[in-house]
């Protein structure tokens, strides 16, 4: 599956409404300046959702997420393997440390530590 945006962002793709939940998430990818574009989902499948995001995104990141999960991907992953999975219990700074290493994985720096 191509791209079909053309403003380079990190996709998200949501099930129902859910971004809220995420906030510190969208956070983290902001501070490291790169943009992203949240869209709604038919899918129930988080991962799938996730690597269908990076298929789309100019950038080859998306995220997939319910309000219980969220999952980030890399388009040249096989699509059962994401890079990272977050459940919602998790604090705000593990939150914060995903949307943080989204935006590296797009900008090829090393990835901050996730502590939970």
């Amino acid at each position: 599956m191509e791209s079909n945006l053309t403003t380079p962002a990190i996709v998200i793709f949501t099930i129902g409404d859910c971004a809220d939940a995420w906030n510190d998430v969208l956070l983290g990818i902001e501070e490291e300046g790169i943009p992203f574009v949240i869209l709604q989902s038919q899918s129930s499948d988080v991962i799938h959702n996730a690597w269908l995001a990076a298929c789309q995104s100019p950038l080859l990141v998306g995220i997939g997420c319910s309000r219980e999960k969220l999952v980030v991907h890399y388009k040249n992953l096989p699509t059962s393997a994401p890079l990272f999975t977050l459940t919602y219990q998790q604090d705000s700074h593990a939150r914060r440390s995903i949307g943080n290493n989204a935006a590296r994985l797009v900008k090829g720096i090393p990835f901050r530590e996730c502590r939970s």
